[in-house]
């Protein structure tokens, strides 16, 4: 259908199962940090490295229409994506590796915490509406990490609004309107010349 919205995905990289959201998220949030120890006497702080970043999504699930309870539907198949089954070479458990796509928008993690609100409840008590924040931990590959970009950074992102074209999001972006070949071809755009309204773009750094 055209200008129906692209539904984000979360793919299990370990199994390649797909776990597609009911609604694509209104908002996320990223979280970088560095840590710093003291050293000598005079306790001068030094930098001690870089911690993997984090990115916090805000899921809304809803089955009041079906009389469900939306903890089987739809949370607890995301709460699963936590558990460590996946066996390491040292015979340990880890977490399964997730892929999150969502038009342009790409990030490699784990899923590290989830916290529930339930909202809405049947007539015998079940929760028929809930929100989610998932919190997804970055994930790279030692190859990956030896090249210093790992997949996942979305550092830069564009919600496009009513009325915007590439050329009007290149300028306020990039403050050159001449750059919205740059956006398109980040994001695959199919037609770049009309960004489907309320879609999320990343902006990738200017070489």
């Amino acid at each position: 259908m055209a200008g129906q919205l692209e539904k984000m995905v979360i793919k299990n990289t370990d199994t390649n199962e797909e776990f597609r959201v009911q609604f694509n998220p209104e908002r996320y949030s990223i979280e970088r940090a560095s840590t710093w120890e003291e050293k000598g006497k005079q306790a001068t702080l030094q930098f001690g490295g870089k911690v993997r970043k984090s990115i916090t999504l805000e899921f809304f699930f809803d089955t009041y229409a079906d009389k469900k309870d939306v903890r089987v539907e739809w949370v607890q198949k995301l709460l699963a994506l936590m558990e460590p089954t996946v066996s390491t070479s040292a015979g340990k458990k880890r977490p399964p590796v997730l892929l999150l796509t969502w038009g342009g928008f790409n990030f490699q993690g784990v899923l590290e915490k989830v916290s529930q609100n339930f909202t809405m409840f049947s007539e015998d008590g079940r929760p028929v509406r809930a929100i989610v924040n998932a919190t997804f931990k970055q994930f790279s590959t030692a190859e990956e990490e030896s090249r210093g970009n790992p997949p996942g950074d979305p550092t830069k992102s564009h919600r496009v609004k009513d009325g915007e074209t590439l050329n009007l999001i290149a300028a306020k972006e990039y403050g050159d309107p001449s750059r919205w070949r740059v956006i398109a071809d980040e994001n695959r755009l199919v037609d770049p010349s009309r960004p489907v309204v309320g879609s999320l773009l990343v902006i990738p750094a200017l070489e």
